[in-house]
């Protein structure tokens, strides 16, 4: 689980707590029996000045490995740094030529190779690919083997997310199964920007079995971005809640116009946080979903707040004067975000009738929230446009 230098510190560490525990007992020992007469004074004063000398080489020890730690890892960090430009200079040469460039088994030389196929696209990163496949590092090997720490692991799974191999998404896949949280995260992370082609198929098969938490099933569907179709498709029809609102969440975020329809249908879904996220993915989509306007108002209504939150948000996109009287009545619920969310439609949908909402309202809080919103509408109309004021003024 540690690295080399970690275990050479805590060796070091369980020296010295041994060394002054051993001191610290002989000198208790005889200080002991020098108190019911057995021993000498000398004696006494010897092992005081022993447990002292121990105690002085001890600290001396440490503080010789602490400095000659920063001064070894100072000084390899920087021939590191001058043997990767180096490599990198050489295989950026080798892009543009057809000689043929040997692929030594470093770490620096994989590592250079590794951000030049982060920072290429196209063909060049194509090859760059290839001269990864010739060099064969040992990242398959760490995550097939029972004996492999966590520590190489994770370094496996990062080094494969980076080399983005089709072919070795297999190795990857057994993952997100892991007990390991870490593991399940670094794999997830790690399957998402390898999947490729029929690889996608077999990713959303295992995302399907694999229970991961929603958090980190959207941000693998979110790695996927262009390419998440296949995974999201067989997600929404078949996953669980979990599952779905990962799914929904993520075509918010990613803008994919194309689930429109899909996601509109989950305006009548039974379980309340699936409604709630198909209303902010069509507001983020900015479709208005014809047929649906008897759920939306039960929602507007719900005792949820976030269900009316979404609701009153999903509202300001429509046109109609239902939309209007939605809106004004929402301006006085109980709930301060749900006031927000409808005095931010208003002035999306009718400045006119937010203006009229900020002075005759027959609710307090109402007409505070309405007049909050006039206010930053005005501010932000200065700042946009107040140097026009300004100049013609002079």
């Amino acid at each position: 689980m540690w690295r080399l230098r970690d275990r050479l510190y805590a060796f070091l560490v369980f020296c010295v707590v041994l060394l002054e525990a051993s001191a610290l007992g002989y000198l208790t020992w005889i200080f002991l029996w020098r108190f019911f007469g057995y021993f000498p004074y000398p004696v006494a004063y010897k092992a005081l000045i022993l447990s002292l000398f121990i105690t002085g080489f001890t600290l001396f020890l440490v503080a010789l490995y602490i400095f000659l730690y920063h001064a070894y890892t100072t000084f390899t960090d920087h021939v590191s740094q001058k043997t990767r430009e180096i490599w990198l200079e050489r295989f950026v040469k080798a892009l543009d030529s057809d000689e043929p460039i040997s692929f030594p088994h470093s770490t620096v030389a994989v590592a250079a190779l590794l951000d030049l196929r982060e920072m290429l696209v196209g063909q060049e990163s194509e090859k760059v690919a290839s001269w990864l496949r010739k060099v064969r590092p040992r990242w398959i090997r760490i995550l097939r083997s029972r004996w492999s720490s966590r520590q190489a692991r994770l370094e496996a799974l990062e080094a494969l997310a980076r080399a983005r191999l089709p072919e070795t998404l297999g190795v990857v896949l057994p993952y997100l199964k892991h007990p390991d949280s870490v593991l399940r995260l670094a794999a997830a992370r790690a399957a998402a920007r390898i999947a490729r082609g029929e690889g996608l198929s077999d990713l959303a098969k295992v995302l399907l079995k694999a229970k991961l938490p929603r958090g980190m099933l959207l941000e693998n569907l979110l790695l996927l971005g262009d390419r998440s179709k296949e995974v999201l498709d067989l997600l929404l029809s078949q996953g669980g809640l979990e599952e779905k609102w990962a799914s929904l969440e993520a075509i918010a975020r990613l803008r994919l116009f194309l689930y429109r329809k899909v996601v509109a249908r989950f305006l009548k879904h039974p379980e309340p946080e699936l409604r709630a996220a198909a209303m902010r993915a069509l507001f983020a989509l900015r479709y208005v979903p014809k047929g649906y306007e008897k759920e939306l108002f039960e929602a507007a209504n719900d005792e949820l707040d976030f269900l009316r939150i979404n609701a009153i948000r999903l509202w300001s996109l429509y046109s109609s004067r239902m939309a209007r009287r939605v809106l004004w009545r929402a301006l006085a619920d109980p709930s301060f975000y749900v006031r927000r969310a409808a005095a931010e439609g208003l002035r999306r949908l009718d400045i006119g009738l937010l203006l009229k909402a900020s002075r005759e309202h027959p609710d307090l809080f109402a007409r505070e929230i309405a007049t909050q919103e006039v206010f930053l509408v005005k501010y932000r109309v200065m700042a946009e446009y107040g140097h026009l004021v300004d100049g013609g003024a002079s």
